[in-house]
C-alpha cells in the first residue's frame, strides 16, 4: 500500500490531484501508517503554496518526529513565510525535539531574510554548543545571514575558521561583500579563488554595479567565459540605473537569449527614467506578456501622466490581478480623477478579488479628494480589518481623509489608535487641526510631537505655521518660523513663507509682509505673491495689492484668478476706471475664466455641477424613490447647491 501511495504521490502535478490523494487515503486510514508518507504530503502541499494544508496535516500528527518537523519549517521559508517557519522552530524546541543540520539551515535562512541578527547570534552559540558549528551548509547559512545582518567582519570570521570550503562558501562571501559596499575584498576574494563559476562572475559584477562603477562592471562582464541570463540581466540593469539608455538597450539586443523578465526589466528601466516611447516600443515588440509587463506599462503611463492611454492598456489586459487594479485606481486618484477611481471600484467589487494595501489607499485618497465621508465609511466598514488599522500607511490616511471629508473628530479618534505613530501621522494629524482653525489643537499636539522625540521636518512646521495663520496667532507663527531655521536647521520653502505672509497680512502687517517676501533668499514664487494679494484684498491696500498682481501676471498670465481678485480690489474702493483697464486686459490676454463647480454626495453617489448646465444637472440628480416617486428631500438638497453654484458663478465673474 505504502509503495503504491509513493508512486501516486510522485506523479502528483497540482494541488487538486494531491487533495484527492490525500482524501482517498484518509478515508481508508493508511495515510498515517508511515512517516515517509506524510513527509511526501508535507512537502508537497508546501511545493503548491499550501502551507495551511500542510499545517493542519501536520498538528493531526501525534508525535512528529525530527524529519516531519524540519519539513514544516523548511516548506515555510520556501513560501516566504519567515514568521511561521521561526514560531515552528520555536515549537519544536519547547516540545525537546532535536534539530537537524536542515532544520538548522532553514531557521537561519528565515532569520536572514528578516535579518534577525540578535536571535541569529543565539542560534550561533547553539549551533557550537550542538555540535553543527563545523557542518558546511550551516556555516554557509551563517556566513548569509551575517553578510544581510551587515556584519561583514562576523561573516568573514565564520568563512576564516572553516575547514571545509565550497564555491558556495565563496560566493556567498563575494556577493556579502559587494551587497555591502566592499567591491574591493569581494575582488580580492575573487581573485583568491581556485574554481569560479558563473555566479561568481556575476556576483562580484553586481557589487560593482551597486557600487555605481560600471567600467569595471563593463570590463569583468566582457572577460566572462561564459554569460548566463541573470549576468546579462545584472548589466542591463546597472546601464538602466545609472541612466544610460543606449548602453542597456545595446547589452539587450546583444544577449543570445531573453525571457519575460529581461522584456519587463527593459520596460520597467525606460519608464523610471521618464522614456515612456521607448517603453511602448519593446512592449509592443515583446514575443510574449505576462501580468507584470501590462502592469509595468500601465504604470509607466501613469507616472508619464497618459491617463487615457493607461487606461486603454489595463482594458486590453487578458488577465486583471491585484496589482493591475491598485495601479490603474491608484493612478486615477493621484492624478486628480477621483470619480474615475470610484467608477472603476464598483467594477472591481464584481470580481470577488481581496483588496491590498495599495488599493486601499488609492480609493481612500479618490474619496479624501471628493469629501465624500459615507462612501468612505461604507469602503472602509467592508474592507479595511482591524489589521490595517495598525497599518500607520492606512491610519495616516484615513486621518487625511476624515479631515477633508469635515470630521475632525474622527480623524483625531483613528489617530489616537495608531499605536506608534511616526512623523508622518503627527504632520497629518497636525495639518488637519490646522485646515480646520482649530491652531491650539495643533500646537499642543506639535508640543507633544517633541517630548515623544519625533523630530520635526519641514512638512511639520508647514502644519504648524498654517494653523498659526488660521487662528491669527502672528507670535506663535514667528516663534515656530525662527525655530524652524535656528533650531533645527530647516531652510523655509515658498509653502512657508506664504504662510507667513499670510498670518502677517491678516493680522495688518502688510508692510511687514511684503519686507519678508523681498528679503528671501531665493525668487519668490506664484504661491507667496498671491498670499500678499490675497492679504492686500483683505485690507484693500491698493499698492501692494498693484506689486503682487504684477508679479502674478509675469509668473502666471493665464491664472483668471488674479485679475479678478485685482478687479474686485478696485471695485470695492469705487476705483470703476481701473477695474475696467483690468477686465480691458483680460480680453486683450485671452485670459478664459475657471468654470466654477461643486457636487454633493446623496445615497454614497457624487453628483457633480458645473457653471452653466446647473440646471439640466437637477433632472439627472433626481432620486427615485422605491416606489418610482421622486425623493424630494435629495431634490432639495439639490436645488439649495444650485443656487450655491450660482452664487459663486456671480462672485468668479466680479457681479
Amino acid at each position: 500500500m505504502n509503495h503504491t501511495l509513493s508512486q501516486l504521490l510522485q506523479c502528483c502535478q497540482t494541488l487538486r490531484s494531491l487533495k484527492s490523494i490525500h482524501s482517498r487515503f484518509l478515508i481508508d486510514g493508511s495515510i498515517a501508517s508511515s512517516d515517509l508518507i506524510l513527509n511526501k504530503f508535507l512537502r508537497l502541499y508546501c511545493r503548491f503554496g499550501a502551507t495551511e494544508y500542510a499545517h493542519k496535516l501536520f498538528d493531526e500528527i501525534p508525535q512528529p518526529n525530527s524529519f516531519l518537523w524540519t519539513s514544516m519549517i523548511h516548506g515555510y521559508v520556501e513560501n516566504r513565510e519567515y514568521t511561521e517557519a521561526l514560531t515552528m522552530f520555536s515549537r519544536m524546541r519547547s516540545q525537546l525535539v532535536e534539530p537537524l543540520k536542515f532544520t538548522i539551515c532553514s531557521v537561519l535562512k528565515a532569520l536572514a531574510r528578516q535579518t534577525k541578527l540578535k536571535d541569529g547570534e543565539v542560534l550561533y552559540g547553539f549551533v557550537l554548543k550542538s555540535g553543527f558549528g563545523y557542518d558546511l551548509f550551516v556555516q554557509n547559512a551563517m556566513i548569509d545571514l551575517f553578510m544581510r545582518c551587515g556584519k561583514v567582519d562576523f561573516a568573514r570570521r565564520v568563512f576564516d575558521e572553516m575547514h571545509e570550503k565550497d564555491v558556495i562558501s565563496w560566493n556567498s562571501m563575494i556577493s556579502g561583500y559587494g551587497n555591502n559596499g566592499r567591491a574591493d575584498a569581494a575582488r580580492e576574494l575573487f581573485n583568491s579563488m581556485f574554481e569560479r563559476n558563473v555566479i561568481s562572475w556575476t556576483s562580484l559584477i553586481c557589487g560593482y554595479v551597486k557600487a555605481g562603477d560600471m567600467v569595471e562592471a563593463q570590463a569583468l562582464f566582457e572577460a566572462m567565459p561564459f554569460k548566463d541570463l541573470a549576468s546579462w540581466t545584472v548589466m542591463i540593469s546597472g546601464y538602466m540605473e545609472a541612466g544610460d539608455i543606449d548602453a542597456s538597450r545595446s547589452a539587450f539586443e546583444a544577449m543570445p537569449i531573453r525571457d519575460v523578465g529581461t522584456w519587463n526589466l527593459m520596460i520597467s528601466g525606460f519608464c523610471k527614467a521618464g522614456a515612456i516611447e521607448f517603453a511602448k516600443y519593446y512592449f509592443n515588440r515583446m514575443p510574449s506578456k505576462n501580468v507584470a509587463s501590462w502592469a509595468i506599462m500601465i504604470d509607466g503611463c501613469i507616472k508619464a501622466r497618459e491617463i487615457d492611454n493607461a487606461r486603454c492598456l489595463f482594458d486590453q489586459m487578458p488577465e486583471k490581478n491585484m496589482i493591475a487594479w491598485s495601479t490603474m485606481i491608484g493612478g486615477y486618484a493621484k492624478n486628480g480623477q477621483p470619480r474615475c477611481a470610484l467608477e472603476l471600484f464598483e467594477r472591481f467589487k464584481e470580481q470577488g478579488i481581496e483588496p491590498d494595501e495599495t488599493f486601499i489607499l488609492g480609493i481612500i485618497l479618490a474619496c479624501s479628494q471628493l469629501g465624500i465621508l459615507d462612501a468612505a465609511e461604507s469602503f472602509i466598514q467592508n474592507y479595511v480589518g482591524h489589521s490595517l488599522f495598525s497599518n500607520l500607511r492606512v491610519v495616516t490616511s484615513l486621518i487625511d481623509m476624515y479631515s477633508k471629508c469635515g470630521s475632525i473628530e474622527k480623524a483625531f479618534h483613528v489617530f489616537e489608535m495608531a499605536y506608534r505613530k511616526d512623523l508622518l501621522c503627527y504632520s497629518t494629524m497636525i495639518a488637519a487641526f490646522a485646515n480646520h482653525g482649530l491652531g491650539q489643537d495643533a500646537i499642543s499636539l506639535f508640543n507633544e510631537m517633541h517630548k515623544a522625540n519625533v523630530r520635526p521636518d519641514g512638512v511639520t512646521f508647514l502644519g504648524v505655521l498654517a494653523a498659526c495663520n488660521h487662528a491669527g496667532l502672528v507670535h506663535e507663527g514667528k516663534w515656530y518660523f525662527k525655530q524652524m531655521t535656528e533650531e533645527f536647521g530647516i531652510q523655509p520653502s515658498e509653502k512657508h513663507y506664504a504662510c507667513m505672509v499670510g498670518l502677517l497680512g491678516r493680522a495688518g502687517c502688510l508692510e511687514e509682509a511684503h519686507n519678508l517676501v523681498c528679503s528671501m533668499p531665493v525668487e519668490a514664487t506664484s504661491v507667496v505673491w498671491g498670499a500678499l494679494l490675497a492679504a492686500s484684498a483683505v485690507h484693500c491696500n491698493i499698492h501692494l495689492a498693484e506689486t503682487a498682481a504684477a508679479e502674478l501676471f509675469k509668473i502666471e498670465p493665464d491664472n483668471s484668478g488674479n485679475y479678478i481678485l485685482l478687479s474686485n480690489i478696485y471695485a470695492g474702493t469705487g476705483q470703476w476706471r481701473d477695474v475696467a483697464k483690468v477686465r480691458a486686459m483680460i480680453r486683450e490676454k485671452r485670459v478664459r475664466k475657471n468654470r466654477g463647480s461643486s457636487w454633493i454626495e446623496l445615497g454614497s453617489v457624487v453628483h457633480e455641477f458645473v457653471m452653466g448646465d446647473v440646471y439640466c444637472k437637477l433632472r439627472a440628480a433626481e432620486l427615485q424613490a422605491g416606489d418610482g416617486e421622486v425623493d424630494r428631500e435629495a431634490e432639495v438638497q439639490v436645488a439649495v447647491l444650485a443656487g450655491v453654484v450660482r452664487r459663486l458663478g456671480d462672485a468668479a465673474a466680479g457681479n
